[in-house]
């Protein structure tokens, strides 16, 4: 059994209650909340990118994101393909809201200190493939389906310039031509980088206060759009990985990627573009608390199968 993976979700919990605790207090706000948000994923999340780049170049290390990209389309694929064949129902507003709730998960807020906690920089170097690609296609395919509209270079122009994007390309340019950064630079990109996981469960907690849990926990089709976001999409990946006998931790890291709960992005492009936010909330609260235990299951029973397959 995998005890670090509980270990570091029983601190994201208790990070996530503090959170919780804070909002419910009063000492976070909606705007203080948003403002934090902006905070982590304008320089927190980019220097923990950015700092999983600073490491001497290895053409191994190359060939395994390289992999790490591949099975990190494959994840994407597979959701653009399925969800919308198993995502369906009368209320057309909120089988959106499900649909982008199952195909983004929270991979950069969650998954980045999860799989630090897992398996070092190593892993968050792996991570980056799956973070790169989420931005990209957030940025582009997730606006203009919340939006309704069509394809737009503008969208795309967007999405490579934030922040954990250039991060991204920054650190591969760097690691490319082995360049270190100056322990000036590296030092304060690595305090910044150390403040992401703290903030980050906070304000996962802060949002899931705003929610009526009591009124989500009566929504059969939300429990529906859990097991497909946290179960059914995490266990099919899981298979291709096995059977691409791909190495382990690559495997791990975009496995735990695809099974993060729902991105917190959702329920601020609901907001945004006029969709149910409330509906949205809940999915990412529920998805979120349910989690802290599908996500250990999802690493142990992939480190049982790879034993024995």
């Amino acid at each position: 059994m995998n005890w670090s993976i509980i270990e570091q979700v029983g601190i994201m919990t208790l990070l996530v209650a503090i959170g919780f605790f804070a909002r419910k207090k009063d000492f976070l706000d909606e705007h203080t909340t948003k403002k934090l948000s902006t905070l982590v994923l304008t320089f927190a999340t980019p220097m923990v990118i950015l700092t999983s780049y600073q490491k001497p170049f290895d053409p191994s290390s190359l060939s395994n994101l390289l992999i790490a990209f591949g099975l990190a389309l494959v994840s994407y694929a597979l959701c653009y393909v399925l969800v919308p064949l198993i995502m369906r129902g009368k209320n057309k507003g909120d089988i959106l809201i499900e649909k982008f709730a199952c195909i983004y998960s929270n991979c950069a807020f969650m998954g980045i200190p999860l799989i630090e906690g897992v398996y070092g920089s190593d892993g968050v170097f792996y991570l980056t493939a799956y973070v790169t690609l989420f931005n990209i296609c957030v940025w582009t395919h997730g606006v203009m389906f919340m939006q309704g509209s069509k394809f737009s270079f503008k969208a795309v122009g967007k999405a490579l310039l934030s922040p954990c994007v250039i991060a991204t390309f920054v650190g591969i340019i760097l690691f490319l031509c082995n360049v270190m950064l100056p322990n000036v630079l590296l030092s304060t990109a690595k305090h910044l980088s150390h403040i992401n996981t703290p903030l980050a469960m906070m304000i996962a907690g802060s949002t899931i206060a705003t929610v009526s849990l009591k009124s989500a926990v009566k929504k059969p089709r939300l429990y529906y759009t859990c097991f497909v976001k946290l179960i059914l999409l995490p266990v099919i990946m899981m298979a291709i990985c096995l059977l691409l006998r791909t190495d382990t931790v690559i495997s791990g890291v975009i496995i735990l990627a695809t099974a993060c709960p729902t991105a917190a992005i959702s329920t601020m492009f609901a907001i945004k573009f006029g969709k149910n936010a409330g509906y949205s909330a809940e999915i990412f609260a529920v998805t979120t608390l349910l989690s802290m235990l599908t996500l250990p299951g999802m690493l142990m029973l992939y480190e049982a199968l790879s034993k024995i397959i």
